[in-house]
């Protein structure tokens, strides 16, 4: 499925012509990974998940930076509730938990991701309150700062999340489906239990 030729996407810097490459040969596989991970979530939640494939409706001149599959609870969007994002800058893929700037019921989930600190360091993830930048930063140096920002910040995001560099030696080896699709689950299962405490 994934492999490394997937970033020659970015190669054209014209709208359209990114759009067409995107269209024709990423959304498919975040289809066929999407479709996967929404059996295997809602065979192991018992609950249900909607999947959206970004489209990038809004973009009139420049090219999108990134592209993305996202994964939530709730019907009417995913962009104002907890969702796990699946997808590629022009030199990573990227699987993130995000909480947005306008998420509802915002301060509902502060105490939450405070109580989060050491499971979210011991599991290796990274952590940024800016979710239109691709890099992360080691949760056991930023977690606090980050949560700390997010809870006074109006502007900032909170994103733990995973990043594969296309220069891996994984990458390079063009066998890691697999492990995209363990770390979607992972992140799903924090995102399950946020959306236990706050309904939306």
């Amino acid at each position: 499925m994934f492999k490394k030729s997937d970033f020659e996407v970015f190669n054209d810097n014209t709208l359209s012509g990114r759009l067409n490459l995107i269209r024709q040969q990423l959304d498919p596989k975040f289809q066929e990974i999407g479709d996967q991970l929404m059996i295997a979530l809602e065979d192991k939640y018992q609950a249900k998940f909607y999947m959206k494939i970004a489209k990038h409706q809004r973009r009139t001149k420049n090219p999108p930076p990134d592209t993305w599959l996202a994964i939530n609870q709730n019907k009417r969007g995913y962009k104002k509730t907890p969702h796990v994002e699946l997808g590629l800058w022009p030199d990573r893929y990227f699987i993130t938990f995000s909480l947005l700037a306008d998420i509802n019921k915002r301060p509902e989930y502060y105490p939450l991701i405070q109580k989060l600190s050491s499971r979210v360091v011991q599991e290796g993830w990274g952590v940024s309150n800016d979710h239109t930048q691709p890099e992360l930063f080691p949760a056991e140096e930023v977690y606090t700062k980050s949560v700390k920002k997010y809870m006074s910040v109006k502007s900032s995001d909170f994103v733990i999340g995973f990043v594969l560099k296309r220069d891996s030696e994984i990458v390079e080896s063009g066998d890691f489906d697999k492990l995209l699709f363990d770390k979607f689950m992972k992140l799903c299962q924090l995102m399950v239990e946020i959306n236990e405490k706050v309904a939306n």
